[in-house]
């Protein structure tokens, strides 16, 4: 509660500094004062999340990406209905492993990764247009968690001959995000950068880790997943493009 907390306290500052700002500054002019969503726009991210709390002990960072769409609501265009999607590997491993009846002269992969997609949607907010322009916004959906194995042949690359689903969880999730648009080109459909951080919240969630796979393939055993809350912070990069 204390990050979410924190998210909307650095949302409401921007967004106060960046209208303080713009009370100050030259009147722009007309091509600067669409706003980034338009009526409509999309946007593509390379994400890095940092786990929180209990899931920062069991987990490590995690890389993806994602993609959002984005609606206006208002006639200013100052409020906007915003869906996310976002696609984050925290744990992969590679064991190679010799095929039985062989005497070691097939060598086999076994490929484990542990996956989470999340998909969330809320209004967002749009401080003053310009070069740039804060935004903070409200998020809530579900996320699934999953593990799975593969097994192929060593020089067969993402071609594999069977696979297992050790563990699948999906759950509620929650929290909110703030940054910014940085204006990179003008015109019909201007693209902008956007920078920023999401945090998601799960309370109650099943998932597996690097150290409850090791043990089970030590052990030949089946991998008992972890049980608990798990929250992490996306930092994102990638563009943002009006469509419309």
């Amino acid at each position: 509660m204390r990050t979410i907390l924190s998210i909307l306290t650095a949302a409401a500052t921007t967004l106060a500094a960046g209208h303080a700002f713009a009370q100050n500054a030259p009147t722009p002019r007309s091509d600067e004062r669409r706003p980034p969503s338009g009526l409509g726009a999309v946007g593509v991210h390379l994400q890095l999340t940092e786990p929180k709390g209990d899931f920062a002990a069991n987990t490590n960072n995690g890389f993806g990406f994602g993609g959002y769409v984005m609606r206006a609501l208002d006639a200013n265009k100052i409020l906007n209905l915003r869906g996310d999607f976002s696609f984050i590997s925290y744990a992969n491993s590679r064991r190679r492993l010799p095929l039985a009846g062989t005497g070691g002269l097939i060598q086999l992969d076994l490929r484990t990764s542990s996956n989470i997609v999340s998909v969330v949607a809320g209004p967002q907010l749009l401080g003053p247009t310009g070069t740039f322009t804060p935004y903070a916004t409200a998020l809530g959906g579900f996320s699934v968690f999953w593990t799975e194995s593969t097994v192929e042949g060593s020089q067969n690359t993402n071609t594999p001959f069977a696979s297992t689903t050790n563990s699948s969880d999906a759950v509620w999730a929650y929290g909110g995000a703030v940054g910014s648009y940085i204006q990179v080109t003008k015109g019909t459909n201007p693209v902008r950068l956007d920078l920023g951080a999401r945090f998601l919240r799960h309370d109650d969630v099943r998932y597996l880790t690097a150290d409850r796979i090791r043990e089970a393939f030590q052990n030949n055993g089946t991998p008992v997943p972890v049980r608990g809350r798990a929250d992490f912070v996306t930092y994102y990069l990638g563009v943002n493009v009006i469509a419309f």
